[in-house]
């Protein structure tokens, strides 16, 4: 059998420019760098070196001009990995080091390479062509504390992300937003702010920018969300405040009914629980907002109604949305009536509406759209008794049960099941690495006529299941593209097989399942899409399917020299391309910990955290490692620039599984070590 091609020259290399980079660290050329230079020197160094050797194949001795100079103007910038401070460094950080290098003899051509990098840099400012690293640069900084503008910051995301909204494109929000919501959790205060001027400045506002607003909220407090979860004070106390602030404002009347219904879908959104103060405030401006001799009339309530539906063009997902809004946060009788109302409608969309609610967040609303389609069965359209086929498996038990009685009066009363359409046929499929809380993202296109795709997306996350699935309209080849550029640049993509989406989506609808959450309907929206017939919960056991990986490399597996080698050096190969860069424990135990701790000595407090904090979640991280090792050996790109690792992650996993102690594996130390803080 072929061996595994593991990239030996390349490690070499790294090892090499690993030593190179501690001389210079500590060599008086470092001194004119600022500390956050040489926080970042290590990641810039590594980032070019990788760069130049595997897209250029030049080792230092071969380094000229032209190829450093193209790296610095155009592929280090573009990189995932390069972040806005990094790109900063850059020139200076290079600079330097390759002055050392000269002085020290490692290369002769020093002094050409530092003009090089002058020479790039100056042409990127003078042409504003930083890439893509560069163009969120002016926002980042204002939303800075420091800047003490984080309002204008927030204002111009805003305005780009409504721009893209205005085209009917996905609005993705940039990796500088992401980095200063996490970063900066009570700009949650500095949107509502926004929102309220928005709302106050007319009686019409910017529907798109307050749907920038809203969106950029929502995520805002998915982060507190996350901080809650991982039982942080921090999160807990500004979800109070939070929500204290919106209870005092509104009812001093000082939000319309618009925006606090805004705010409390943003918070359902996030999945925070709104206060039962919040709820009160709500039913009173809400539902009572309108005086009761104004309450609409049947034909009024009709009229509506058919509004809707023309509005989404009868499109019973976009339906289902609107009707998932307007139930939000309803006392559950109010809700069931409206429920009601659309599954005993004759308008299309509206009763296939309710099919969409079954795979609502909240379990009350979901047996309430279950109990009207019962009452309503002989009525059940041939499509919506499909859907509900599909969404059968992805309930829990109980709600199984009400389903299959639903499915089965349907049968009886003559309704007949849809036949699947034929599927669109996947244009590109991409997967990200699973990051540091077990987080992984699908993206597919699919060509619907000539020049125009749609493109889906799939958020999985370890241990929660399907969290998030959409399905963009109709927009064209560029717009696409354009879409995938803008994620990559986010975040660290393969391209993957069907393989790989199809295991992974099973997999998390099992967790989902187990845990009693149901997926995003939008999984709905692109199963039909794609005629995904085989989305069925099946959990995939991470001990099997490392077993499965290092099976296909017997003759290596057998070798113990080369597992040991694996192991020893699982720090280094695991960072490539920063596959493992975001793995660390986060909670408010480990930050207790920390802040109190009284322990000397590096290598003692690393051993302390890997016990108390790695070794109880040692089922996660070796799932962590498996699910990495799948994802790499279902790469289907062209180049498959990684191959060989996922035998390595396979080998890392199994050792977790039997138990072999945390301290001896180096990534668990690294693991520990940024933990701890002890890296940038």
């Amino acid at each position: 059998m072929k061996e595994v091609q593991v990239d030996r020259e390349w490690f070499a290399l790294r090892e090499r420019v690993a030593g190179w980079i501690r001389d210079f660290l500590a060599s008086p050329r470092s001194e004119v760098l600022t500390a956050i230079q040489k926080r970042g020197c290590g990641r810039i160094v590594e980032r070019l070196v990788e760069t130049l050797w595997r897209h250029h194949g030049r080792t230092p001795e071969k380094w000229t001009a032209a190829t450093v100079e193209r790296c610095c103007l155009d592929a280090l910038p573009a990189d995932s990995e390069m972040n806005d401070t990094l790109i900063r460094a850059m020139p200076a950080v290079l600079m330097a080091f390759f002055g050392f290098l000269q002085e020290s003899g490692h290369i002769s051509n020093g002094t050409v390479l530092m003009r090089a990098v002058n020479r790039a840099w100056e042409r990127g400012a003078r042409n504003g062509e930083r890439s893509a690293a560069h163009r969120g640069k002016r926002t980042a900084e204002l939303l800075d504390p420091e800047s003490g503008d984080t309002l204008e910051g927030l204002r111009l995301f805003a305005g780009q992300i409504a721009r893209e909204i205005a085209r009917q494109r996905p609005a993705l929000i940039s990796r500088e937003a992401m980095e200063s919501f996490e970063r900066q959790p009570i700009l949650v205060f500095d949107l509502v702010q926004l929102l309220s001027e928005e709302f106050l400045a007319s009686e019409t506002p910017d529907e798109y920018r307050v749907s920038a607003y809203f969106m950029l909220l929502s995520h805002a407090l998915r982060n507190i969300r996350f901080g809650i979860e991982r039982r942080f004070e921090w999160a807990l106390e500004l979800d109070r405040e939070f929500q204290a602030l919106v209870v005092k404002r509104a009812g001093a009347d000082l939000f319309s009914p618009q925006l606090l219904a805004g705010i409390v879908e943003s918070l359902s959104e996030a999945k925070l629980e709104p206060s039962r103060e919040l709820l009160e405030v709500y039913e009173q401006r809400i539902m009572h907002h309108a005086p009761r001799e104004e309450m609409p009339t049947r034909s009024q309530i009709d009229a509506m109604f058919e509004n809707l539906v023309d509005e989404h063009g009868g499109d019973p997902f976009a339906i289902g949305e609107t009707l998932a809004q307007m139930t939000r946060a309803l006392p559950l009788e109010a809700q069931s009536a409206l429920i009601g109302e659309f599954a005993c409608s004759t308008l299309p969309g509206m009763k296939d509406a309710v099919v969409v609610l079954c795979l609502h967040a909240e379990e009350s609303v979901r047996r309430e759209a279950l109990q009207w389609l019962l009452k309503n069965a002989r009525s059940v359209t041939p499509t919506a008794l499909r859907r509900l086929i599909v969404i059968r498996n992805w309930l829990p038990d109980g709600e199984r049960k009400a389903l299959d009685t639903l499915i089965k009066t349907a049968r009886v009363k003559g309704v007949e099941c849809a036949h699947w359409a034929e599927g669109l046929p996947l244009q590109k499929l991409q997967s990200s690495r699973m990051d540091g809380v077990g987080a992984l993202s699908l993206l597919l296109s699919m060509p619907v006529k000539p020049g125009k795709s749609r493109i889906g997306g799939v958020l999985l996350k370890q241990g929660v299941g399907v969290s998030d699935a959409w399905l963009t309209p109709p927009i064209s080849r560029r717009e696409a593209a354009a879409t995938f550029r803008q994620v990559w640049r986010q975040e660290f993509f393969l391209d993957v097989s069907q393989d790989f989406l199809h295991a992974a989506i099973r997999h998390h609808l099992a967790v989902g399942l187990a845990a009693g959450r149901p997926p995003s309907v939008g999984l709905l929206q692109l199963a039909e899409a794609v005629v995904a017939t085989s989305w069925v919960p099946e959990r995939l056991d991470g001990r099997v399917l490392s077993e499965r990986l290092i099976g296909e490399e017997r003759v290596l597996s057998d070798d113990a020299a080369t597992v040991t080698r694996i192991i020893e050096t699982s720090d280094a190969w695991s960072d490539q391309s920063s596959i493992t860069g975001s793995w660390f424990e986060e909670s408010q135990e480990v930050v207790d910990f920390l802040e109190k701790t009284r322990m000397r000595g590096r290598e003692r407090l690393i051993r302390r955290v890997l016990e108390l904090f790695c070794e109880p979640n040692r089922e996660i991280w070796a799932d962590r490692c498996a699910w990495t090792a799948f994802w790499l050996r279902e790469q289907s790109g062209k180049e498959r620039r990684m191959e060989g690792l996922e035998f390595h992650f396979a080998v890392l996993a199994r050792e977790l599984y039997r138990g072999r102690p945390l301290y001896e594996l180096p990534l668990m130390r690294r693991v520990a070590e940024r933990t701890m803080g002890g890296e940038e």
